[in-house]
């Protein structure tokens, strides 16, 4: 019998106190992933994803860590897990209501801010990232190729994005074989980055993304 370290994640305390929050929030939390086809609303950053951001941001000591979406503030919570040294982490949230609730969550960590508004407007281009994560759609034109240069100089050369929420080619359905998916355009098709795409759940992957030039 494997070892149960090999399979179980265990949630931070900063993590536990997020998903309670979630729950008071009424935001959904789906551990196991989005079923194949899921239409729902947005729901709150599962285990396997949130493992991920806290291994790559405790690999950015004293970096700039941001994300796109709060939300309830269990991805931010996972993050902020994964913060070394003097690494700040910079979340922003367009919902006023889940903004105020998550300030109040980190109100102990002095690394940690929380944002209002609409992160197309409140992120500063200007003050790149070491690692962001993208948990917030952008806007449709943004993922444009007309437009990659504009997201890559986001993060800092050898800074990387995370996108989460895929659904893995060979599940995908019947009437989305004709799309394009513009966060796997972005990551295999784009000059200025590399790419590799990660299981998450047995129906969820999440893409890995550095800026290499």
């Amino acid at each position: 019998m494997p070892k149960t370290i090999y399979s179980e994640i265990e949630l931070p305390e900063i993590v536990r106190k997020a998903n309670e929050l979630a729950n008071k929030l009424n935001f959904p939390l789906m551990p196991e992933g989005r079923p194949v086809g899921h239409k729902g609303p947005p729901s709150a950053c599962i285990p396997s994803v949130g493992k991920l951001l806290q291994v790559l941001a405790s690999g950015k000591p004293n970096g700039r860590i941001g994300e796109q979406g709060t939300g309830a503030g269990v991805g931010t919570a996972w993050l902020a897990s994964g913060l070394r040294n003097d690494a700040r982490l910079i979340s922003v949230e367009i919902n006023p209501t889940l903004a105020t609730a998550v300030t109040e969550l980190f109100k102990d960590y002095p690394n940690v801010e929380i944002k209002t508004g609409d992160w197309h407007k409140v992120m500063n281009p200007n003050e790149p990232y070491d690692l962001l994560f993208m948990d917030a759609m952008p806007r449709g034109e943004l993922l444009n190729p007309s437009n990659w240069n504009a997201l890559v100089d986001v993060i800092k050369i050898g800074g990387q994005i995370v996108m989460d929420d895929l659904t893995p080619v060979e599940q995908w359905l019947p009437e989305w074989n004709d799309i394009v998916d513009a966060k796997r355009e972005f990551a295999f098709a784009n000059p200025r980055v590399v790419g590799v795409e990660v299981r998450t759940t047995q129906t969820t992957s999440a893409l890995i993304i550095t800026r290499t030039k």
